[in-house]
């Protein structure tokens, strides 16, 4: 637990009552590229007389638009489950929830209407994710703990592209059409034919020349 505070692993923090040290909470800082970005998500730990041969329950306390979260905060990762480990620590159970919020998996979803519209509509799904996450998970001011995180954070934001949820559905953008006019006109001058010096004699057979080129690129802008 000490060396989760002084070195705690990028992105999350423990939150310790002195007073009552069963009293823990985790903070998770939204990944950058995700839904999430710019939300702080606080968690519950409660740990039984069995811990650590059983894993602890965590309860999710901000509100979530997630598929692997339900809407009273249940998280489902098997790492809280079967593939639990006594040699797992707060640490490793915070840094596997982040990772859920980079890759949700809509096939074993607890909200099944988060789950149903990430496969369905990815795009309607992170709008209403970034709605939900700007209402109850942006606070005034970033949580004292995390502080100092911000700058790295902003950092791997501005060069970090979305990534791909798991399930959902990927469309490449759509080339532009041929039959656009400028299109077409940088077709004609990649095609234009090459203009050279009038022969001394048979003027009329270097016209013909001229006219034959011109329809070959024609008919070759066309063909494209």
């Amino acid at each position: 637990m000490i060396t989760l505070r002084s070195e705690p692993p990028e992105g999350v923090r423990i939150i310790v009552d002195e007073d009552d040290l069963t009293g823990l909470e985790g903070v998770i800082q939204g990944p950058p590229g995700t839904p999430y970005e710019g939300g702080y998500f606080r968690v519950k730990f409660a740990f039984g007389p069995e811990y650590p041969n059983l894993p602890p329950k965590c309860t999710m306390i901000t509100k979530i638009f997630h598929p692997n979260i339900s809407k009273s905060g249940e998280i489902c990762v098997d790492t809280l489950k079967k593939g639990w480990n006594k040699s797992y620590g707060v640490g490793h159970v915070l840094v596997t929830i982040k990772c859920l919020l980079i890759y949700p998996n809509p096939e074993s979803a607890l909200d099944e209407e988060a789950g149903k519209q990430l496969l369905a509509d990815y795009e309607g799904y992170s709008k209403y994710a970034k709605l939900m996450t700007s209402i109850h998970a942006t606070p005034k001011t970033i949580p004292a703990e995390l502080r100092n995180t911000t700058t790295s954070s902003n950092t791997m934001s501005s060069g970090t592209t979305k990534p791909t949820p798991l399930g959902a559905i990927v469309t490449q953008e759509q080339s532009p059409s041929l039959d656009s006019p400028a299109i077409m006109g940088d077709i004609q001058k990649v095609l234009k034919p090459v203009t050279t010096n009038k022969p001394r004699t048979g003027t009329a057979g270097g016209e013909t020349s001229k006219t034959s080129a011109a329809s070959k690129a024609k008919r070759g802008a066309k063909r494209l």
